[in-house]
């Protein structure tokens, strides 16, 4: 057994101490955000009523993954993201939201990973035929909540190909899912075709 100086020890723990400060500093810099403190709740809120005008999506865009035009895009809702969108809609109404609303967009995300779906279909009643998976470390997760409309909506190309769009809502559990590794999710539409979105958590606020 090693029997290092009393000095070299406290500098040893001096320096573990360190490296383990750094460690649960930057777990808890980067990645999703699984519980807002009220700097960034008020960060979030603001960007969205300042931004009013902003589409959905433009909001969004760096939560989004977007494939193209008839082809499909997905949006991971974080509760950052969800509050940026109650903030827009909120300014849009001419008013502040209030706390009990923030409260409930923020327990709506709670132990959930949420995604937003646009996906296309030739097909008027298409979107309740899609189904959806998400992959975390070759483990598939079932979603707990999903929100299919019927009838989808006309395209901007309608009666071209792709006929028909619709904005379709997933939410998985994130229980054991860390906010430092990627998550894909899996979309398969009523003919068998897949798409996949893989997201990097520690790139999202």
């Amino acid at each position: 057994m090693l029997n290092f100086p009393h000095s070299m020890k406290l500098d040893l723990l001096y320096i573990t101490f360190i490296i383990f400060s750094y460690t649960l500093w930057n777990s808890q810099a980067y990645g999703i955000q699984l519980k807002l403190d009220e700097r960034s709740i008020k960060e979030a809120v603001q960007y969205g009523f300042d931004n009013k005008d902003l589409t959905h999506p433009e909001l969004l865009k760096a939560w989004r993954i977007d494939l193209g035009y008839g082809v499909g895009s997905a949006t991971l809702v974080t509760p950052y993201g969800g509050l940026i969108i109650l903030g827009k809609e909120s300014a849009l109404k001419f008013r502040k939201p209030t706390e009990t609303e923030i409260e409930k967009e923020l327990e709506e995300k709670v132990g959930k990973l949420s995604f937003g779906c646009g996906l296309y279909g030739e097909e008027i009643d298409f979107a309740p035929g899609c189904k959806a998976l998400l992959e975390y470390k070759g483990e598939k997760r079932e979603p707990i909540y999903t929100n299919l409309p019927a009838p989808a909506r006309y395209t901007k190309t309608y009666p071209t190909p792709p006929k028909y769009w619709a904005l379709c809502f997933f939410s998985f559990p994130m229980a054991g899912i860390s906010t430092n590794d990627t998550v894909t999710l899996i979309i398969t539409d009523p003919k068998g075709k897949e798409l996949r979105f893989t997201f990097d958590l520690s790139k999202l606020k």
